[in-house]
């Protein structure tokens, strides 16, 4: 797969998205991808310089593109040209470049996935405006994104509002290994190290640590980062005034080796933070073996709560704030050691299971696996892998349900919400030409092949080895009988071990599972009509104990008691033209009118791309611990 991933600002910048970026591209990478970054060609902040064009920084190749305007929202069209060779694009922020890819979408044509990292609400920098902005440009941008990963709760609570459907919280993954175990037992240091940016309270942080040190003055604070709108020099200023100079050392834009050092003699890590995305910085020293003392935000809040351990603090007010976070610490300090495993407390945030849950998202967003079509999921397969899966559900004997879905299904779908429950139970297949248009328009290619089940049956009767034990249900009276007589006679290896037809009232339904079940079938094929054959057949599954398929009008073809279209037209995919000439009063309002509603509501989800968080198999967290 190769992935372009774009944001404002990467290596040799320094902060907590440019270290996120820079881990996933290596696990992606590692499993691998074709990983691509592309940024600016300067760094806010820095000393103006134009960076190289392109560059290979640890096997990942990073191009970088000339802009114009303010860092707030750099302008840099040339990005379209650099995206072109990409099967997904990803986006870290919420910037120019989420506005720009999105009006554009119809150009460039790429999958577009968005990665929130609290949005562009960091500080109070014109707040009102900022909502203005996110509540009508962003929320019509993110119309043209196939999904939106929310970097934290907070996050996902902030961008659901506006792109409902699209949103799914994966937390961001940490590299636990970068600084693990460094810290020191005990003693009295603390360290901040991050960015050096307004919402990250530097200041406040020295004012609560001056009244730590007329406590207890023994006590020393490292800070370490490279400045982003705040100055060492306006935190030299304050360090001055309160008198704590010799107790604090400021370290500039350190590398990791020179903070690994810094670390190593820290046994605390403290931030006074008023916004946080998600913190990686406090869970990295955590990881180091420090003792964690943050302030009481939302994001900290949750790290802390996955932690089990570490201090909330109200660093504004220090009289309140001091005394638990040195009580709680001296308990830390005398049992914590012995029953807090920092490297088991972290392993939750580590970048295997962060990694892999947004590959799951690129999948689905490219339909490598599955295509959403409407509110069904299509599952991607020859007619070989096809065939080998529900093979291997027979042998195994496990309830799996096969059923197939054309045009009609995904219209019947989007009126009945019984048909969509029973479809996400089962395997589904694509049937007919419509979902190959369907496909060809929202993931740019048709299906590997046309699976319905008219045709899938009887290869898999021919390709099955040994006796395939088989139950008929459905069509009128006697239709199956005749069915019977024809699969028996065709296919010797075929047994039928018990018919019944499909004009049951519902209150026998259990009842007709239970006779199925007795006569301990490898395969049950049913054939009521759509859509009360898969809704019935999802709710005896686990009654019938066996593969379930759903094959429509098999049983009626196979009896000759309905004429199929010739094998010409069938090869010409209008096979639905045939069955309109043949029964134009009951296939009107299904092949005419219907296609065209189907078509239209698939231009529709092209537009307003993929409802993700409803289909993929990543856990949100409201009610669990979540995906990260």
């Amino acid at each position: 797969m190769q992935i372009a991933h774009i944001c404002r600002q990467y290596a040799p910048g320094v902060g907590g998205l440019e270290n996120f970026l820079a881990s996933l591209a290596q696990q992606q990478r590692r499993a691998g991808h074709d990983v691509r970054v592309i940024t600016l060609n300067r760094i806010f902040n820095g000393d103006g310089k134009l960076l190289s064009e392109r560059e290979r920084l640890e096997g990942v190749d990073v191009v970088r593109i000339p802009f114009f305007g303010s860092k707030r929202y750099p302008v840099a069209p040339s990005i379209l040209r650099h995206i072109a060779p990409s099967d997904v694009v990803h986006v870290h922020g919420v910037d120019f470049f989420v506005d720009f890819l999105s009006l554009t979408r119809l150009l460039h044509r790429k999958p577009l996935i968005l990665s929130t990292h609290g949005g562009f609400f960091h500080t109070g920098f014109a707040r009102s405006l900022k909502s203005i902005y996110f509540q009508s440009v962003t929320r019509m941008s993110l119309k043209g994104f196939r999904g939106v990963i929310a970097s934290s709760l907070q996050d996902r609570d902030m961008f659901e509002p506006i792109c409902s459907g699209k949103v799914v919280a994966i937390e961001n993954g940490v590299d636990t290994e970068k600084f693990a175990g460094l810290g020191a037992p005990t003693g009295r240091t603390m360290i901040y190290f991050g960015r050096i940016a307004p919402n990250k309270e530097i200041l406040t942080l020295i004012r609560w640590f001056s009244r730590l040190r007329e406590r207890e003055p023994g006590w020393r604070l490292i800070i370490a980062g490279k400045p982003m709108g705040l100055s060492f020099g306006e935190i030299r200023q304050l360090v001055e005034q309160t008198g704590t100079a010799s107790a604090i050392e400021l370290h500039e834009t350190p590398d990791d080796a020179q903070l690994a050092r810094l670390i190593a003699r820290s046994n605390v890590y403290a931030s006074a933070s008023s916004y946080e995305g998600f913190g990686l910085a406090a869970v990295e020293a955590v990881a180091a073996g420090l003792y964690p003392v943050l302030s009481d935000i939302p994001a900290f809040r949750r790290t802390q709560e996955r932690l089990g351990f570490g201090t909330l603090a109200d660093f504004r007010d220090p009289d309140r704030s001091l005394p638990p976070f040195l009580r709680e610490l001296r308990q830390f300090q005398d049992e914590g050691r012995t029953r807090i495993d920092p490297a088991a407390v972290v392993r939750p945030f580590a970048w295997s299971a962060a990694a892999s849950n947004i590959e799951k998202i690129y999948r689905r967003t490219l339909g490598t696996d599955v295509r959403r079509i409407g509110p069904v999921e299509v599952e991607v397969h020859s007619q070989d892998s096809a065939l080998s899966r529900i093979r291997r559900g027979l042998d195994r004997r496990e309830p799996l349900m096969v059923a197939f879905c054309n045009a009609h299904t995904v219209n019947s779908a989007r009126a009945d919400r019984r048909l969509v429950d029973a479809l996400r139970r089962a395997m589904v297949l694509n049937d007919g030409f419509g979902l190959d248009i369907a496909s060809a328009w929202l993931y740019g290619r048709k299906f590997p092949a046309n699976l319905n089940g008219t045709d899938l049956i009887p290869a898999l009767f021919e390709k099955v080895e040994g006796t395939l034990r088989v139950f008929l249900v459905g069509s009128p009276p006697g239709i199956a009988e005749r069915a019977a007589d024809v699969f028996a006679r065709c296919y010797p290896n075929v047994r039928i071990v018990g018919t019944q037809h499909g004009f049951f009232d519902t209150q026998e339904d259990g009842a007709v599972a239970r006779r199925i079940r007795a006569a301990a079938p490898d395969l049950v094929l049913v054939g009521m009509g759509h859509p009360r054959q898969e809704i019935w057949a999802a709710n005896h599954l686990e009654t019938i104990g066996s593969v379930v398929m759903c094959v429509g009008a098999l049983l009626d073809f196979t009896a000759g008691a309905v004429k199929r279209a010739p094998e010409w037209i069938r090869a010409m995919r209008m096979e639905w033209a045939y069955r309109l000439l043949l029964e134009p009063r009951r296939m009107a309002r299904r092949y005419l009118t219907g296609n065209l509603a189907f078509l239209l509501a698939v231009a529709r989800q092209g537009v307003a791309g993929m409802a993700l968080a409803e289909s993929l198999d990543v856990r949100d967290e409201r009610s669990s611990r979540g995906s990260a």
